[in-house]
């Protein structure tokens, strides 16, 4: 089984042991938001600047497909759910360190497996900070729309 296909499996497997399905209402909007930035930054990459790129023996369309519609719903769906109910800046910050070092540990093994490349002065760093922001967005939208109402 090729790379990407099996990331997707193991993906998704995840969500099926780790998810509280029944908070969907409250993570599908937040999911959606994220599918649609990673979207849009595969746009930017493929057609201006190309800052990263996948490689496997599947199609392109696939590996493009299967990389937004996995990780970045998963860990999204995930990264929300266990926001932790006491916030503090601490606390905050420790759970951002942990969810940018899991994303950047997903890079991380992409590049070493020869299934993605960085090019134009890409680094880790970039993705590292790029994660970081991502995260903050994911949670600013999920606390400004107070999407956790909709589950009760």
């Amino acid at each position: 089984m090729d790379f990407f296909y099996t990331r997707f499996l193991i993906s998704w497997a995840c969500w099926l042991i780790f998810a509280d399905r029944s908070r969907w209402k409250e993570m599908v909007p937040v999911c959606a938001f994220a599918l649609c930035l990673s979207l849009i930054s595969d746009q930017i990459v493929e057609w201006y600047v190309i800052y990263w790129e996948y490689y496997g023996n599947e199609p392109k369309i696939i590996r493009e497909l299967m990389d937004d519609f996995d990780v970045y719903i998963i860990v999204t769906y995930l990264f929300i759910q266990w926001l932790p109910k006491k916030q503090s800046y601490f606390i905050m910050f420790y759970y951002w360190f942990a969810w940018t070092a899991l994303a950047i540990t997903i890079e991380y093994i992409h590049v070493k497996t020869g299934h993605m490349a960085h090019y134009n002065g890409w680094t880790f760093w970039h993705s590292y900070i790029s994660d970081w922001i991502l995260f903050w967005l994911f949670y600013q939208y999920h606390k400004f729309f107070q999407l956790e109402k909709l589950s009760k």
